[in-house]
């Protein structure tokens, strides 16, 4: 067995049918066979080349167990944050790839466009938007909602990020002041993981604007508070593996090509 796939959502799928159509054997483990690759036991990462898995891994999966039943020429590629405690030479980390990091961030911009839209009684087009953080999303969600004719207030902590966003067309606030900024916007995105939109700032929200949190632990958005004020207020995780897993999925695969199985190695 060449590629062994562990868990993950639909992209993972995707992924094994490209591998596939490219004449790569795959196996999956801990999801369910596919018309591209068979289900595996666990004993079958002793005889993988490949292992590629989503970090954190889900609880029943343990990175360190998949290193002990794990060859020692193997290659472990992962999709997500670095485990801390875990340093091993076989490990590549996906989430060092500059290039897949951008096109991940375009899918989730996209994603998070398209969740609105299904949400919104309104047109983005002339919407008061506003997007919290200037990070990589932040930016690519920016531009998005730009291009669609929205008029967007990035709301960002440095004086650069809010210089960068005024060169996008938007306008800029500084988080500091976030309250300010508030009332009027119909749609607020929130992308920085640290806890911005907390009760106090909530009352400046209008009552029919919604709040989509797009950030990772800790969040941004204290959803309680929202919903006791009748906001509609939700958080949105995964959304290239629920929105574009194809897409996503072909992302991940030539950031493998360029990572792991060093085709066009960076």
């Amino acid at each position: 067995m060449k590629t062994i796939i562990i868990g993950g959502d639909a992209r993972f799928e995707y992924l094994a049918r490209l591998l596939s159509e490219r004449g790569e054997s795959v196996g999956l483990y801990g999801r369910e066979a596919c018309p591209w690759a068979n289900a595996v036991g666990m004993e079958a990462l002793a005889h993988a080349d490949n292992i590629v898995l989503n970090c954190p891994p889900k609880a029943e999966v343990k990175l360190e167990a998949v290193l002990e039943m794990t060859s020692e020429t193997a290659q472990i590629i992962t999709c997500g944050p670095e485990h801390p405690s875990i340093d091993d030479n076989r490990l590549v980390n996906l989430w060092k790839d500059e290039a897949l990091l951008q096109k991940n961030a375009r899918l989730t911009a996209e994603g998070a466009v398209a969740s609105a839209m299904r949400a919104s009684p309104r047109a983005l087009a002339g919407m008061d938007c506003m997007v919290i953080g200037w990070g990589r999303i932040g930016r690519s969600l920016t531009e998005l909602l730009v291009a669609l004719g929205a008029k967007v207030t990035v709301a960002s902590r440095t004086a650069s990020g809010r210089n960068r966003a005024v060169e996008r067309g938007a306008e800029a606030a500084d988080t500091g002041d976030i309250a300010a900024a508030l009332p009027g916007r119909k749609l607020i995105y929130n992308t920085a993981p640290a806890m911005v939109l907390d009760a106090p700032a909530l009352e400046y929200v209008d009552p029919d604007a919604m709040l989509i949190d797009l950030a990772s632990p800790p969040y941004g958005i204290e959803l309680r508070a929202a919903w006791n004020r009748g906001l509609r207020a939700w958080r949105e995780p995964g959304l290239p593996g629920r929105y574009s897993p194809c897409s996503a999925a072909k992302a991940i695969l030539e950031a493998i090509d360029r990572q792991a199985w060093g085709e066009c190695a960076i």
